[in-house]
Order: C-alpha cells, then sequence, then structure tokens
C-alpha cells in the first residue's frame, strides 16, 4: 500500500520531524510513502503566484501570509538528502505538489527538470488565477458551466505539459458540491484518455472520500488509466488514511507503482 500525497508542512525541515511520518506509516502497514510541500512554501515557485496573488486582495492576504514562512528548494534538498542517506522499514519517497498555471509553465518546468525528486504532483487550485477551492461564496454570481469547463481544460493542459507523474485530487472542482446542468462523462473520458495517453496517473485522493466520484473512477477504470492513492494528510495522525480501502476498489494492473515512463 502506497500514500503518495503527505504533506510536511506543519513541522521543522529536521529528521526527526520526518521520522514520525515514517514511524505512522509503519503503525499503518504502508509499503511507502510520498513526502512533499505545496509549491506555495517555495520562494522559488513565487513568481509563478504573481497574477493569482494580484487578482483580488483576499489572494493577496493568502499569498503574503504563506510567504511569510517560504522555505528554499535548496533547503527542503538538504533535507531530503539526510533521509536518503538512511535505511527505513517504509520506502521514503519526496515531491512536490506544484500549482500549475498555464502561463508558468515554463518556469515551473525550469524548477523541476534536474529530476531530484521522486513525484511531480500536479494540481488545479487555481482557474485562470483565482482560486476556486477556499471560499463557496466566490462561486456567487459566476457561471458554473464555464468554471467546469475551464477547470478541466486546465486538467488537460497539465497532462499535456509533460511534467508531472500524478494529477492530484481531479475533481477537486466538485469541493463546494456546486454542479453544472450537463453531463461530465464526456469530460471525464477526455481527461482520462489524456492521463493514459501521457503515462501519468489519476489519485485516488482521500482526504473526504474514497477517491474520485463513482462516475468519474468508472469512466478511469473503463480508460485503463493508472491510479495513485493519497491521503492528502497534513497532520502525521493522517498518514495512511483509508489507502487500505482504496486500494481495494482499484484493481491490481491498474496500481501506479512509480515506474510509468514520461
Amino acid at each position: 500500500m502506497k500514500d503518495l500525497h503527505i504533506h510536511i508542512e506543519r513541522g521543522d525541515y529536521t529528521v526527526e520531524w520526518i521520522e514520525r511520518f515514517i514511524n505512522k506509516a509503519q503503525e499503518m502497514e504502508l509499503d511507502e510513502i510520498n513526502l512533499l510541500e505545496h509549491s506555495i512554501r517555495f520562494k522559488d515557485f513565487h513568481p509563478c503566484f504573481k497574477e493569482a496573488r494580484e487578482y483580488n486582495l483576499y489572494q493577496r492576504k493568502w499569498f503574503d501570509e504563506k510567504a511569510k514562512t517560504a522555505h528554499t528548494l535548496d533547503e527542503y534538498k538538504r533535507l531530503i538528502e539526510k533521509i536518503r542517506s538512511n535505511v527505513y522499514p517504509v520506502k521514503v519517497s519526496f515531491g512536490l505538489e506544484i500549482c500549475y498555471f498555464e502561463q508558468h509553465i515554463d518556469k515551473i518546468s525550469e524548477l523541476v527538470s534536474d529530476g531530484f525528486f521522486d513525484y511531480l504532483l500536479g494540481s488545479v487550485h487555481w482557474i485562470d488565477n483565482w482560486t476556486f477551492n477556499q471560499r463557496k461564496y466566490q462561486w456567487l454570481g459566476r457561471d458554473i458551466n464555464k468554471i467546469y469547463e475551464r477547470y478541466f481544460d486546465m486538467e488537460n493542459t497539465l497532462v499535456e505539459s509533460g511534467v508531472f507523474d500524478i494529477i492530484a485530487h481531479p475533481d477537486l472542482i466538485r469541493c463546494h458540491n456546486i454542479y453544472p446542468d450537463y453531463d461530465l462523462e464526456p469530460t471525464y473520458k477526455k481527461l482520462c484518455e489524456n492521463i493514459k495517453k501521457h503515462n501519468m496517473a489519476l489519485e485516488m485522493n482521500t482526504s473526504k472520500s474514497l477517491g474520485v466520484n463513482d462516475d468519474f473512477f468508472a469512466v478511469a477504470k473503463e480508460c485503463g488509466v493508472m491510479f495513485s492513492t493519497g491521503s492528502d494528510a497534513h497532520r502525521v495522525e493522517d498518514v495512511g488514511r483509508k489507502i487500505r480501502e482504496v486500494t481495494a476498489l482499484i484493481p491490481d494492473n491498474l496500481i501506479y507503482n512509480g515506474t510509468t515512463e514520461k
């Protein structure tokens, strides 16, 4: 069993902090964990948030607060090298969850071009620089159909960029239980065919449920995409959350093993 989406952001960059996640992984009988940080946590990625910061006052305040505790990628890599020099009973991988901005994909690609990380998760948290998932009231007065259409357009260009290994929480757009008035099955099929074509994995994220919704999951299985599993834990206590249950839902031949060729 693998938990490939675990955030370490609530502690210092120390071996002791990381070993708390490893101990929890042993307790949960996991075979592999992937520890990561959001790209906002690194000063190196901050130019990619320029337009999002300027979008409105709420987002400016959000960014400025996050920036106060930002690290550099070099600091993160030094921590990773310390852990990689040790041997643990659980395989410990490291990665990034990168907020995808179409206009900054060249910068994103440049920052990860050294191949240092084991897994790169791409996520759409911003639709044309607007944060759709933080506050439900921000949807008031907006065209829901157009929001969904643009969200999945961006998911497809994320996949086509060739930068990422896993598309994180691919139906995050449903986070506020607001839905379009058209059938999403063709949209799911287009994205899943694209994921398979580009040798990526689709994440079954257990932070709020057992992965993507049932319709999305059925289409993905039919398309033969590979599935990764991740708790999206932001606390040690949540490592491995529902990973056993969601793994049981995935056909054995569709479980992502981290070896798809880019």
